[in-house]
């Protein structure tokens, strides 16, 4: 109940969900691919070998992507309180709540990291890590001049494994 599988056009990334460590970020994000939320979203934020960013509800959906405010999309579920007091390592594959500058305003954007980032920890609300398919993240298209990108790739779909 607590694996997601991830289907972008280069194929499957399976995730575990870590419910002890953030409890309340992984009911959204399980809430958010229980309703397809996550279906045709971009990957709208790559910087090589480093993360991949995904989840802007709003902005980022396939047909209907707005290159002014993407990234700043909410999913109209509100924000969540962020959890970053258990201790969890930021290594490769690790999945995380994006936010603002701000503490506290997490909801549906995510990111998977590339490589260890030992900064995040404490930073960043952890959901998960990647248990499968780390090669398949690395091939998402990313831009040379800017981490936005332009003709993203897109999630085909989030699934929870039953």
């Amino acid at each position: 109940e607590n694996i997601a599988i991830l289907n972008v056009p280069c194929g499957n990334v399976i995730i575990e969900l870590y419910p002890d460590i953030s409890p309340n970020a992984v009911k959204r994000f399980k809430t958010l691919v229980r309703s397809k939320a996550y279906d045709n979203i971009a990957f709208h934020r790559v910087i090589k070998n480093t993360m991949v960013q995904t989840g802007d509800l709003e902005f980022g959906k396939k047909g209907n992507i707005d290159y002014g405010k993407i990234g700043t999309g909410k999913s109209g579920l509100g924000t969540i309180n962020s959890e970053i007091d258990a201790p969890f390592s930021f290594d490769r594959g690790s999945v995380g709540l994006t936010r603002t500058q701000k503490y506290n305003t997490e909801d549906s954007q995510f990111f998977i990291i590339l490589r260890d980032e030992p900064l995040y920890e404490t930073e960043y609300t952890p959901i998960g890590k990647v248990i499968y398919g780390m090669k398949v993240l690395e091939k998402i298209r990313y831009s040379h001049r800017s981490e936005y990108v332009l003709r993203p790739d897109f999630i085909n779909t989030v699934r929870m494994f039953k």
